[in-house]
């Protein structure tokens, strides 16, 4: 019998601290790079807009003519807020024009990489859902993009 003591001790230790380990979470190296925390930013940002539109049962996916135009609107308000990150970064970089001309030129090629990759996957999208599909493409693009500006030159 004493010997059980000991060995019940032992094993609730252990599960205490096997609970311990799992709440402690490590960040994962992708996680501690700066592009780990760009795409990290940009889900988060992009769920809270999904979510906002999301009205339905959970687990069902979302569509119809209330998500689309909730994606219009959502992609809406990100341009706008991408348009300012952008003029904010312009704004920033202003002294040294060398730097300005790489971001404008990366924005033109941001631009039609995003209009030709969006054009695509309303290409390919169940006819039904071409439109959500585009306007998802479009809004998780301009996420990414503004998360992106933002953290590249400070925020």
């Amino acid at each position: 019998m004493t010997k059980l003591i000991p060995m019940a001790a032992m094993l609730t230790l252990f599960a205490c601290q096997t609970v311990r380990a799992q709440e402690i979470q490590v960040p994962q190296p992708y996680q501690l790079s700066s592009r780990g925390v760009i795409s990290e930013a940009a889900t988060e940002a992009y769920k809270q807009a999904i979510e906002s539109c999301y009205e339905g049962k959970p687990g069902d996916a979302p569509h119809g003519p209330e998500f689309l135009a909730c994606l219009k609107q959502q992609y809406r308000s990100e341009s706008e807020t991408l348009a300012g990150a952008y003029s904010a970064t312009m704004s920033f970089l202003k002294s040294s024009s060398d730097r300005t001309a790489k971001v404008r030129n990366a924005q033109s090629a941001w631009t039609k990489f995003r209009d030709a990759n969006c054009a695509f996957a309303r290409a390919v999208a169940p006819q039904d859902q071409a439109d959500e599909f585009y306007y998802d493409c479009l809004l998780r693009a301009t996420i990414d993009r503004r998360v992106e500006l933002r953290s590249l030159v400070g925020d």
